[in-house]
């Protein structure tokens, strides 16, 4: 068991601080505050022996737990490294800053309100896990901000598994690698990692939803910008020649079918969505963003765009309209069949903390999806959060202990697989 009070006062730490990604940063982190909290979390991970430890100028926090098998063992030298990643920032979409989380006790079943707004509240109507949460500590944020449980729940869980290898010797496992990332949420931490420093055989990211739930496929991502530009003149005068950008990119977004966007989707079905729509007279430009586990659905996608555009550039024959497209992350399922045992072990490590698997298919995306297709298998363990991005984030202790505790395991089934022959297919160790 874990120290709840230590386990508990680390993850309160981390969400206090505000590490809220910022889009189209130069620089990396796009946020000073994910850099403080790196700062935290390496006195926490020294703390539990964690050795190795370096803090990258663009903020990637690595570490490694050394091997604990002895020479004498038939696997010793022959585990393969297995890495464990999360992030430090939180979405861009919903503040991050002056995070005051509320601590519920001995969860009651009741509606939770939240003491900065009154016009929200939490029931178990409102999402159906409070229910299975009876009896655990609920911490919610204020309700002006989101909580940070996604990821911090994960960073919180890695350091306790740190913690429990310290303070638990017999459990053999191999080398592990830790790796904390900046800018997940706007997708460019996993991408910039650098794998060879990593050092990992096969990976998990700490970043998964709810208690028991292994992801194995992903959305495909895809970005893009939508420009108009249209003629300037003056107003008064502009009868045959005026053209505003920022009403013929405002006709754009009517004309995309309202069945796509989020709000009337869910299970399978793709999405697209609009950001940072900003104009003026003479040009006008607005993010883009497409999301299906098929890329059939998003090439579909592509030509309603084009569409649109055409039919706008008839009604609007002075207008320039430009679409650039362009992909962010792709579904790593395909490249997680390649071997099966990664979730097959995952499933082991889930049963031993005596919770039930379930395989997941999220509606987004995770650093898992860089990963794979960077050659690094990978796929995503639960951490622990609800109403992630939204001011109704929540989380349970207990399922943040799980989630600690699930990881834990998990580099012991690698060690153990390995001791019985059975090894992962694809790793050739020299």
């Amino acid at each position: 068991m874990s120290n709840h009070e230590t386990l508990l006062d680390r993850f309160l730490k981390y969400v206090k601080i505000d590490t809220q990604a910022v889009h189209d940063m130069p620089q990396m982190p796009s946020s000073k505050g994910q850099l403080e909290l790196a700062k935290i979390v390496i006195e926490d991970l020294k703390q539990a022996g964690v050795q190795d430890i370096k803090l990258t100028d663009d903020g990637y926090l690595l570490g490694t737990i050394p091997s604990n098998i002895p020479e004498d063992n038939p696997a010793y030298g022959k585990v393969p490294v297995v890495g464990f990643l999360s992030h430090f920032d939180t979405a861009a979409e919903c503040s991050g800053n002056n995070v005051k989380p509320q601590v519920i006790k001995n969860y009651n079943g009741k509606t939770i309100t939240y003491p900065d707004n009154s016009e929200i509240f939490l029931t178990t109507e409102d999402d159906l896990h409070l229910k299975d949460c009876i009896g655990h500590t609920i911490i919610t944020a204020s309700g002006k901000t989101l909580l940070g449980a996604d990821d911090k729940a994960g960073i919180a869980a890695i350091v306790e598994m740190s913690h429990r290898f310290r303070d638990h010797p017999e459990k053999l496992h191999g080398k592990i690698r830790i790796v904390i990332i900046p800018d997940e949420e706007i997708a460019v931490g996993a991408a910039k990692l650098n794998l060879k420093e990593f050092g990992a055989d096969v990976a998990y990211t700490v970043d998964g939803e709810w208690l028991g739930e292994i992801d194995v496929e992903s959305f495909n991502g895809f970005k893009g910008k939508v420009s108009v530009q249209g003629v300037a003149a003056f107003p008064g005068y502009g009868k045959g020649v005026y053209l505003n950008a920022t009403k013929v990119l405002s006709n754009f977004v009517s004309l995309m079918s309202e069945k796509h966007w989020p709000e009337n989707c869910e299970a399978r079905q793709s999405i697209w969505w609009v950001d940072g729509f900003k104009g003026e007279v003479d040009k006008a430009e607005m993010t883009i963003f497409l999301r299906s586990f098929d890329l059939e659905d998003i090439e579909e996608h592509k030509k309603l765009l084009n569409n649109i555009k055409e039919t706008l550039l008839q009604k609007y024959a002075k207008a320039k309209i430009d679409i650039a497209i362009e992909s962010s992350y792709k579904n790593y399922k395909y490249e997680l069949d390649k071997d099966k045992r990664i979730v097959e072990y995952a499933e082991d490590a889930v049963k031993r903390a005596g919770v039930n698997p379930h395989q997941s298919s999220i509606r987004g995306g995770n650093d898992s999806c860089h990963l794979c297709f960077a050659g690094l298998l990978s796929t995503n363990v639960f951490a622990g959060f609800r109403k992630m991005h939204s001011l109704k984030e929540w989380t349970s202790f207990q399922v943040i202990e799980k989630s600690a505790e699930v990881i834990t395991e998990l580099a012991c089934v690698w060690a153990e697989k390995t001791m019985c022959g059975k090894r992962c297919a694809h790793i050739v160790h020299s």
